[in-house]
């Protein structure tokens, strides 16, 4: 879901903002440690940008802390690259789980343990194509024997067999 559209650019939402962050400064109640902390929350801003607006109205921070800041942010998306990539790695493990080098599908498996199934060369993929390529070439397949099946038909019940 996305932002509302306001009519307010970019800038002058941050003016704003500078100018309320003015009158919260001078409310604030709470530790100077975690004032970035609640400016954050306080506007709904990173952490890297609550800073940034706190240094435009004066505050001071220790390089010592925004350092830490830095090596936090820099792990959290890290960590959230890593979280990404394991879900992608699950639905791929998902969606070839019935499958391995020669088949796309494995249908099932003879009384002597052989599959049997789809193989990836009757798709025409090479092993392991993407959702996209392996959909399409179900697809068309499904078309070719829906075709098949139509001419056999045909063939099958002619004009004379009618009457």
């Amino acid at each position: 879901m996305g932002k509302k559209k306001t009519g307010i650019t970019k800038t002058q939402r941050k003016e704003i903002r500078l100018q309320k962050a003015r009158q919260w400064i001078q409310t604030y109640n709470g530790s100077p440690k975690h004032m970035a902390k609640n400016y954050r929350k306080r506007f709904h801003i990173d952490i890297t940008a609550a800073i940034r607006d706190l240094q435009e109205i004066g505050v001071e921070f220790t390089q010592e802390y925004l350092d830490a800041v830095k090596r936090s942010e820099e792990e959290r998306i890290r960590q959230k690259h890593l979280a990404k990539e394991q879900k992608a790695q699950q639905e791929k493990d998902f969606l070839y789980e019935n499958s391995d080098d020669i088949f796309a599908f494995i249908a099932g498996y003879t009384g002597v343990g052989v599959p049997f199934g789809s193989t990836w060369e009757e798709l025409g993929l090479e092993p392991y194509a993407s959702y996209e390529e392996l959909m399409e070439a179900y697809d068309r397949l499904d078309r070719q024997r829906e075709d098949h099946i139509s001419g056999e038909n045909d063939e099958f019940w002619d004009e004379e067999d009618i009457f």
